[in-house]
């Protein structure tokens, strides 16, 4: 944190999580309209509400006139962006900027007002202009905008940012601290210990040259519940936590059926319904990347929780809702474990 950071007061302990997540995001929004700095960083836990942020502050920023260049890390995140500011303000001229081979999806076609290209010149009449921080490095002429919101920013590896920093006059940056810092493939001792190592995210790089610029933080996060809240603020957000938006036991997961007998995949799901989390580990061995038997694995366990008659209940479904297999994820390190061959016909049979 910087000297100068704008935080929630110890008082503001004491309200709902809705009424400290609204103050926290209305200080940001204040701070845009009457400060005078370059930029405004904005530290957010996951599940806080980053996109809803950046989609306020553009809006509220092409309302005072001026006009806005959205920056985020990936086209999925652009196109989000832009399909969500487009549905809630439909008045709003919005630009896409992309690559000459995007395809352009179904959810942004839908939109009159959104224009899409990959020339900005096409897009002088936009209020705001939506595009990922790789394209933005490469336009080319001396086109500028007021104002810049950063999405994700802490994804983004510093010297990308400085590719396009000149465009802007002031700028909004979001992200989570609690993500993985920015890396690569390629040998970077050249640059270690320099204030400007592109290995080190935009907004390190931003506050280390920029100490006195305002950071505020997110304070809730709708996302996680209390167990998960607890343990992942402490393990990623030791310097500054964050509180569920759910309370203790609003979420929960059930079983329609019990087991016949205890089998460790049946210990597993259990132990995760009633505390939130389960580690299942397989015995000790030499494997490859795409581990066969890791696959079976995360299949049993998936296939068990369905089974099972596992029910959902929430804070928006009291009464419960079955878990159906759209409604599991399995995360994978490599794109090859994903794509498995094994795990992709076992998976298939739950669907």
């Amino acid at each position: 944190m910087t000297p100068g950071a704008l935080l929630p007061t110890d008082g503001e302990q004491d309200l709902t999580p809705g009424t400290r997540a609204e103050r926290a995001v209305s200080a940001v929004l204040a701070e845009l309209d009457r400060g005078t700095g370059r930029g405004v960083v904005v530290d957010s836990p996951p599940g806080a509400g980053k996109s809803a942020l950046v989609i306020r502050a553009a809006a509220g920023i092409a309302a005072a006139g001026d006009r806005v260049m959205v920056v985020a890390q990936t086209n999925e995140q652009v196109d989000d962006l832009t399909d969500r500011l487009a549905v809630w303000r439909p008045d709003l001229a919005i630009g896409r900027l992309s690559a000459q081979e995007y395809v352009i999806p179904a959810r942004i076609a839908r939109h009159d007002r959104v224009t899409v290209s990959n020339w900005v010149g096409d897009l002088a009449a936009c209020a705001v202009v939506l595009g990922t921080a790789a394209k933005w490095a490469m336009i080319g002429g001396d086109s500028s905008w007021p104002w810049a919101v950063v999405d994700e920013a802490y994804q983004m590896r510093s010297d990308l940012l400085l590719r396009f920093a000149g465009r802007f006059g002031r700028a909004l940056f979001v992200g989570d601290p609690g993500q993985l810092d920015p890396f690569s493939t390629v040998e970077t001792q050249r640059w270690t210990g320099l204030t400007w190592d592109p290995m080190q995210s935009a907004v390190a790089v931003l506050l280390r040259h920029n100490p006195d610029l305002p950071v505020f933080r997110l304070p809730v996060s709708w996302r996680l519940s209390e167990s998960a809240a607890r343990v992942v603020a402490d393990a990623f957000y030791p310097f500054g936590g964050f509180a569920s938006g759910v309370g203790l036991g609003e979420r929960r997961l059930e079983f329609a059926t019990r087991a016949l007998w205890a089998s460790p995949v049946d210990e597993a799901v259990e132990l995760a319904a009633s505390s939130g989390w389960a580690l299942y580990e397989l015995p000790a061995r030499h494997t490859l990347r795409t581990d066969a038997e890791a696959v079976a694995a995360c299949v049993a366990l998936a296939r068990r929780v369905l089974q099972r008659g596992a029910v959902v209940v929430s804070e928006r479904v009291p009464g419960g809702v079955p878990i159906t297999a759209d409604r599991i994820a399995v995360g994978t390190a490599h794109r090859d474990q994903a794509r498995a061959k094994d795990g992709s016909a076992a998976l298939s049979t739950l669907m």
